[in-house]
Formats: C-alpha cells, structure tokens, sequence
C-alpha cells in the first residue's frame, strides 16, 4: 500500500486513518507540505509526529516528504503523480487521506491520484470531531457507464457464469473475458483463481456502488 496525505497543523487523523488501514512493513507513505513549511512550528511538529510513529513500521526510506510550490496548481498535480508512480508499491493500491492540510493540497493529490493508471484507490477522509471516517474506492466514478458492463455486472451479482452471462448477451465467452479485463481495471470485479487457472469472477463493494451509480437494476435483486 502507498498512502499519500498532506500535513496540516494536527497530525492525528493522519495517524488515525494509518493505523485503521493496518500500515506494516512494506508500505510507503508520502507526504505533502508546502514549500517553506518548517516556518510553521504546529506544521513541522505535526510532521515530526507522524514520522516518530510510522517510521520504526515502514522504515525510514519508505517514508518521503513532497515538498510543492503552492503558485501553479498544474504543476503540483504532475509533481505528484509522478512521485506516486515512483513509489507505487507491488500490490498497485493507494489510500489517499485527505484529512487536514491546505485545502488546495488536498486537492491536487485527489486530482493526481485519478491519473495514475492501473491501480486501486481508496479515499479516506474523518469528520473534523473525530466521530466517524468516509471510505470511498474511485473506480466506481472512474468507471465510464455502459450498459454491457451494468448487465455483465448484474449476471456476477445474481450468481451467473461468464459462460452464462455470455449466452444472455449473445456473445462469446471470451468477449465477456476481455470485457471482465477491462473492467478489473476499476476494481468493480475480483478474479477468483484456482491452483492452475482462473476460475471466475465476483462483484465488489466498488461494482455494487457502480451499479447504483448507474441505475443498474438487476432482475433478481
């Protein structure tokens, strides 16, 4: 997992969200202050604790600060998309936590998260009085709406086959196939593999969510 977060003056929904998504060794976390912030005393003990905390899990190298000139908002997007491709860890899962910090950063790390292909991503953010957390995955509003992938979805949800599903649209196995790729690609459906092959595929919580998105009323719900 790489966590990505912007550092405001209070440190602990930073640390909170951190340890609610179980941060091991392994992870990487990036964070994202504005250049000239260590003329904030709140900013940089913020800082410091979020380090001293998570540092001793991750390790020191996987620990690393982005600092971004606040005057070309374009500019801070591509710095952090390409700080995020470069510390992408293997399972290709992002959690942004956008918590806290200068609202502009908040932002400009949601916009820059979009644009990394391929991965999964989660966005966390806490109610200010500590009282609850949203968790949200983007691919259900990445996902563009089409109506074979809302009935293909519809066929994993009610029990169906690929072969199934196939047979209902009138199309090959191997059309649904490739379509299940394309739409893996936004985390609407998991693979269930077997010892030597795939054996099908289930709806996440994220495919459930695109349904509702996009009115996907399935016959049997």
């Amino acid at each position: 997992m790489l966590a990505i977060f912007p550092v405001g003056f209070d440190e602990k929904f930073i640390i909170r969200a951190l340890m609610r998504n179980q941060t091991k060794k392994g992870d990487k976390l990036l964070a994202v202050v504005p250049k000239g912030y260590e003329k904030e005393e709140k900013a940089v003990n913020a800082l410091r604790a979020i380090r001293d905390i998570t540092v001793p899990i991750v390790g020191e190298e996987n620990f690393k600060v982005i600092e971004l000139l606040t005057t070309n908002g374009e500019n801070m997007v591509l710095e952090i998309k390409n700080a995020i491709e470069d510390n992408l860890t293997e399972d290709k899962r992002i959690i942004a936590i956008l918590s806290g910090g200068m609202r502009p950063l908040n932002v400009v790390i949601l916009l820059a998260t979009i644009t990394v292909d391929n991965t999964r991503v989660k966005v966390e953010s806490d109610f200010e009085n500590l009282s609850g957390f949203i968790s949200l995955e983007l691919g259900p509003f990445l996902a563009p709406r089409n109506i074979r992938w809302i009935n293909i979805l519809c066929g994993l949800k009610t029990g169906k086959s690929v072969r199934k599903i196939a047979e209902d649209l009138g199309v090959s196995p191997a059309t649904i196939s490739r379509e299940l790729k394309d739409i893996q690609r936004y985390s609407l459906v998991e693979e269930i593999s077997g010892k030597n092959r795939p054996l099908g595929y289930t709806l996440t919580r994220a495919g459930v969510l695109y349904l509702k998105l996009h009115g996907g009323i399935c016959l049997e719900d």
